[in-house]
């Protein structure tokens, strides 16, 4: 002991060596997302190396050579334990996201002369009558406060009444929920250039979709089956931000058996939203009003209780795909995609810019948009894939970067840390399986758009009662019967969706 207290240096990186092990132990069992035995095992060889370091600097001959390996131990221990604190922080910052943004817009024609609101004050605003009420509302109350004055106003039974009364120049300025841009854009095609943003404000709102959260965390199962409501959005900037959803898949998920349902409702299904009194509209007009929408509306198709939701940025896929290193996707069929990849029937190697091509297309496909969602699910499921085995270490920082920008739960940190460990501990083979929502083309009215007819998808009840069927399988525990026309996504028998290419012309 006197020999290694006369070696001041050595002493140094003993005591740095013994923090930086209790710190991450303590990291570890802070973080709680490693399972029993490798922590014992991490333990184990961390103890051992600093008593080996320890002992190896009081002898004469070794202690240049435990000098040596201290730092190095002391290295790694810090590279270790900042992957372990970026993983977490990565799945802290993307859980437990329970508030939707609705940015509201005032906006005049690209050559109006007023430049703010304030040089607009004088001006009618055009406002929506009841749909996004609240919104508007909010919208108005601050325009009134900033500008102290009550602003005249004119109503209009929907959006795109709204904009066709500021093209037509029977009013100035309208009060605009950017949720409904891209139905807009769709209609007017150079919306963007042709308008011109005098100010905006935006409203959060706390989405309430599990009320009893944080009781189920502490106290339940973490094999319980659960259901979750994947949403993609094909938009840039925060994910939180209200917006149509061209991705609407239910997953069912029971940790017990290793069974994942994934189902596909495509983005023109004919439904009552929860929101809409009985009436219809396109599921993927749902998400204009908030994911919670959404997810109620998912509900009443289904008759299910979805516990989470998840939202992921579409473009971000590229990313997540490039970070993971590539993906194997299968494809039903050969095609080439308007974004110039080809794919083959079978399995393909696909990197993110790929990966994006083969979910956005459509055009090419036979069934159209149920095709499309058809391949989102073989797409998911080639992430998961990938994401469960340990090549993903490889990009580790990178992933977790990815993912952190383009995806976003309700879902508490502590759940998913639970099924991280569950996944390492028992490393299960994961069955999933995949179904589609059916249906047959056509054009009517919905509640978003009640002036203009536009394509939709009148759902087949058979298929519903199909689905309803296997989740309630899933949900139970039991196995699912694997049905060959679903895994091939080629029901002769329902909807080609042709008609969903004429979207584009319609104006959805």
């Amino acid at each position: 002991m006197k020999q290694l207290l006369s070696k001041k240096i050595g002493l140094v990186f003993i005591i740095i060596q013994f923090l930086l092990t209790v710190g991450l132990i303590g990291l570890i069992l802070y973080v709680d997302i490693l399972p029993e035995k490798y922590l014992l095992v991490i333990a184990v060889v961390l103890i051992f190396l600093l008593a080996y370091t320890f002992f190896s600097q009081m002898a004469k001959k070794m202690y240049i050579v435990g000098r040596v390996l201290s730092g190095i131990f002391c290295v790694i221990i810090i590279v270790g334990a900042a992957y372990l604190w970026r993983g977490f922080q990565a799945i802290n910052n993307m859980s437990d996201v329970d508030i939707k943004v609705d940015e509201v817009s005032a906006i005049v024609l690209v050559e109006d002369p007023a430049q703010s609101v304030d040089e607009a004050v004088d001006y009618e605003f055009g406002i929506l009558k009841d749909i996004g009420r609240e919104y508007t509302d909010s919208m108005l109350n601050n325009l009134e406060t900033e500008l102290g004055k009550k602003l005249l106003t004119k109503e209009y039974d929907d959006a795109v009444s709204l904009v066709d009364a500021l093209y037509s120049k029977e009013i100035k300025v309208i009060i605009f929920n950017e949720a409904f841009r891209e139905m807009i854009t769709e209609l007017h095609e150079n919306f963007e250039t042709e308008t011109r943003v005098l100010g905006n404000h935006q409203i959060e709102t706390v989405v309430n979709i599990t009320e009893e959260e944080d009781k189920v965390v502490e106290n339940d199962d973490f094999k319980k089956p659960f259901i979750i409501y994947c949403s993609g959005i094909d938009t840039y900037g925060k994910i939180s931000k209200t917006s149509r959803s061209d991705v609407n898949i239910v997953a069912v998920v029971n940790p017990e058996t290793a069974q994942i349902l994934l189902i596909n409702t495509p983005r023109d299904y004919y439904v009552p939203l929860s929101i809409s009194n009985g009436k219809c509209d396109k599921l993927t007009h749902a998400g204009i009003y908030g994911v919670d929408v959404s997810v109620e509306t998912l509900e009443m198709l289904y008759d299910i209780d979805i516990d989470y939701y998840a939202r992921v940025n579409f473009s971000g896929l590229t990313d997540i795909v490039d970070a993971l290193g590539g993906v194997k996707v299968y494809s039903d069929f050969t095609f080439t995609s308007d974004w110039g990849p080809s794919f083959k029937e079978g399995y393909n190697e696909v990197n993110g810019k790929q990966a994006l091509a083969f979910c956005r297309e459509r055009h090419h496909l036979g069934s159209g948009d149920l095709q499309r969602g058809i391949n989102h699910q073989h797409m998911i499921t080639a992430i998961i894939d990938k994401a469960t085995s340990p090549a993903v270490l490889k990009n580790f920082n990178k992933l977790m970067d990815s993912v952190e920008g383009a995806f976003e739960t309700n879902m508490k940190t502590k759940k998913i840390t639970k099924f991280v460990k569950m996944q390492m501990d028992e490393n299960p083979k994961w069955n999933i399986e995949s179904m589609s929502a059916g249906g047959t083309g056509g054009k009517t009215y919905t509640y978003s758009m009640p002036g203009q007819r536009s394509y939709v998808m009148y759902p087949d009840e058979d298929t519903i009662s199909e689905i309803k069927d296997a989740i309630k399988t899933i949900l139970d525990g039991k196995k699912l019967k694997k049905n060959k026309d679903k895994e091939d996504g080629k029901d002769k028998d329902k909807d080609t969706g042709k008609d969903s290419n004429e979207t584009k012309k319609s104006g959805e």
